[in-house]
């Protein structure tokens, strides 16, 4: 009997790369309308973003399948309000003055978050050349934070640290996010990705109700920056599908979590080098050297043993 042949990446490995892409090209586009909008303002932004990537996956064949339906899209459901909080805690943060120099390195490691739950709520393993992957790509984040030239003073960063409101929304942003991907994980496990895509979109129609009831908005907005802050938000959401896709593909939440979060960075680095004529100092680029090796290492998957031939 022939072999069949493998691919020459894993369908979770594929996902997890078009994840990381499209949020490469998101941190881009994202860049304007962040400049210009509040937080409540970009977040309505990307809640109608939604849209396309909504009907691509109500549309897809594999929408209605799934072993526990009811159990799938709760766990979407929950994870896309605990997405939206961590939002809602990092504009918090800003509001409330936020050291971007702590906060914006801070909340990046929420992959950290992620690996815990997966190692002890999941009972993920890892091979000793992906736990070294996971090291490295978590000093590669922080690299490539946006904020890593501020970490070359770390004493005065350590006397910037506090309990302050802004730290405490900065951790319930880290915590969240780490959540959130745990949490996506686990819907996968019961529905299709995209059954358990369209559930985590549900999520954000009550939070964009609230935003709009309660906070001020303003919607006077150019139609370029309308146009920049949909696109950003749409390449957001297909980005969160291919991450659904890929824990449904067996993904390891400790792997695709710091995987993806690890090479986001590369795309739009890369992207602003080319387009917005941004320059790459010697930590970003010590950064892009650590995130390609974490790559290399977080996708050396043991083998599993060969059967005995019957």
């Amino acid at each position: 009997m022939t072999a069949t042949k493998s691919p020459l990446l894993p369908p979770w490995l594929l996902y997890t790369l078009t994840a990381a892409t499209c949020w490469g090209i998101w941190g881009v586009l994202s860049k304007g309308p962040s400049r210009e909008l509040s937080g409540w303002m970009t977040q309505m932004l990307f809640t109608f973003a939604l849209v396309p990537s909504v009907i691509f996956a109500a549309r897809s064949k594999n929408v209605r399948t799934g072993t526990n339906k009811p159990r799938g899209l709760f766990w979407g459901f929950v994870s896309g309000l605990i997405a939206a909080a961590g939002n809602i805690f990092f504009y918090l943060a800003l509001e409330a003055g936020a050291d971007t120099a702590i906060a914006v390195p801070l909340t990046n490691v929420y992959p950290l978050v992620t690996i815990v739950l997966a190692f002890f709520w999941f009972k993920e393993r890892l091979n000793l050349i992906q736990g070294a992957g996971i090291l490295i790509a978590v000093a590669a984040i922080i690299l490539l934070s946006g904020e890593a030239r501020n970490l070359g003073d770390p004493l005065a960063i350590l006397r910037r640290i506090g309990l302050t409101p802004w730290m405490l929304y900065s951790l319930g942003a880290m915590v969240c996010w780490g959540v959130f991907s745990a949490t996506q994980k686990v819907s996968t496990n019961h529905v299709s990705a995209e059954l358990s895509y369209l559930a985590w979109c549900a999520a954000f129609i009550p939070i964009a109700i609230w935003i709009v009831a309660t906070k001020p908005l303003n919607w006077a907005m150019s139609a370029p920056m309308v146009w920049s802050g949909l696109a950003a938000g749409a390449l957001n959401s297909f980005g969160v599908v291919a991450a659904f896709a890929a824990y449904r593909y067996e993904g390891k939440a400790a792997i695709v979590t710091p995987l993806a979060a690890a090479l986001q960075p590369i795309v739009t680095i890369i992207l602003a080098l080319i387009f917005l004529g941004e320059k790459v100092g010697l930590i970003e680029s010590a950064g892009i050297a650590l995130a390609i090796l974490a790559a290399i290492a977080l996708s050396c998957e043991t083998k599993p043993a060969a059967s005995a031939a019957s």
